[in-house]
């Protein structure tokens, strides 16, 4: 029998596939005495399935899952409305990246907590934010919440000049192991004079990444260079994410670079490129997701999608790898799948019905 303390807890679910951040969480709640954690997942269809014989008060969910992304899983626990679950979007995805978290609340979400980022007391931090919005959430009417959410999160108009020259198309190419000579053959083929700016995510040691941006740029019609924070994305020129560092688009069709979190293991992350590009250029984003281990990239095609993009992706038979691929296509992300030897050809297809 559940004794009066125990029917006055919160109870709360975490929806995770890091174990890091699984274990962070649990810590920070378990010394809170009116919250209980009840329950853990590593993706959104194991949440599915446990949720079948549970009813948690709170779920704490991250955005970048294998199998079903945090954006699937909310459309799913939709279906459930009975079950009046809150969910709380618990991400590295910060306030920039305005219009993913949106699109969590619009779909019912009830709150968006960011995980602070290179500043002191980020644990405190981080507990305090959670336990406020924790305690909210559960005693609150979600239908009041989610307006109240979005319209503090609805962005301002982008008032930036573009300058001539400046890409309104952009490509967005992720890659890991078995992809540089698939690069190097895109490029090589695609015309100096294509209406597109080129974004290049390549898992590789840092120490090589300046000598593959000049490799790349005798071989290609295109400029290629290694991306430094500031650089703009222009019509035929290609920026590669430099070792060790996540690059962004902002709202200014400009480069940014940040030491932020690694992503699945992996920084410069195919995601955080990806997601920021298709928040910027939307319906003119271009992914393609090349041969390689891992997760990385399958969210960001998917968010691609989201904003009406279209995304294309090395097929199993052409790929050293077929991981990264495999997991955008596992999320239904992927609009093609292509041969690496027509990857070229159909990138130039698209870049052109897109002007």
């Amino acid at each position: 029998m559940m004794t009066t303390s125990e029917k006055n807890q919160i109870s709360v679910m975490i929806v995770n596939d890091s174990s890091y951040m699984v274990s962070l969480l649990s810590d920070l709640l378990s010394s809170e005495h009116h919250i209980k954690i009840i329950e853990t997942a590593r993706d959104g269809l194991e949440a599915l399935r446990k949720l079948r014989h549970l009813s948690p008060d709170i779920i704490l969910l991250d955005m970048e899952m294998p199998n079903m992304d945090g954006l699937s899983f909310i459309e799913n626990v939709n279906l459930w409305p009975e079950k009046n679950l809150r969910i709380i979007v618990v991400s590295n995805y910060n306030p920039s990246n305005a219009k993913l978290i949106l699109d969590s609340l619009e779909l019912g979400a009830v709150d968006f907590v960011s995980i602070p980022q290179n500043e002191p007391n980020v644990v405190e931090k981080l507990k305090g934010t959670l336990l406020s919005k924790i305690e909210i959430a559960s005693r609150s009417n979600r239908d009041v919440l989610i307006p109240k959410a979005i319209s503090k999160l609805r962005p301002s108009k982008n008032t930036n000049t573009m300058t001539e020259g400046m890409a309104s198309t952009v490509v967005v190419i992720g890659a890991s192991t078995g992809a540089p000579r698939i690069i190097s053959s895109i490029l090589k083929d695609i015309p100096g004079d294509i209406c597109a700016g080129f974004l290049i995510v390549q898992h590789m040691n840092k120490e090589f990444i300046s000598t593959f941006a000049q490799r790349l740029g005798t071989i290609s019609k295109l400029r290629v260079k290694e991306a430094v924070g500031g650089d703009k994305i222009m019509e035929g020129t290609a920026l590669l994410a430099p070792g060790d560092m996540h690059m962004m688009v902002s709202p200014s069709r400009q480069i940014t670079l940040d030491h932020g979190p690694k992503r699945f293991g992996v920084r410069p992350a195919v995601n955080v490129t990806m997601v920021s590009a298709s928040e910027v250029f939307g319906a003119n984003t271009v992914g393609v997701l090349l041969s390689g281990m891992g997760q990385d990239g399958a969210f960001g095609m998917k968010m691609i999608k989201k904003r009406c993009g279209l995304t294309l992706a090395q097929n199993e038979s052409s790929s050293v790898v077929f991981g990264m691929a495999k997991a955008a296509n596992d999320l239904h992300a992927v609009d093609k799948m292509v041969d690496a030897d027509d990857l070229a050809h159909e990138i130039i297809k698209v870049v052109r019905q897109s002007v």
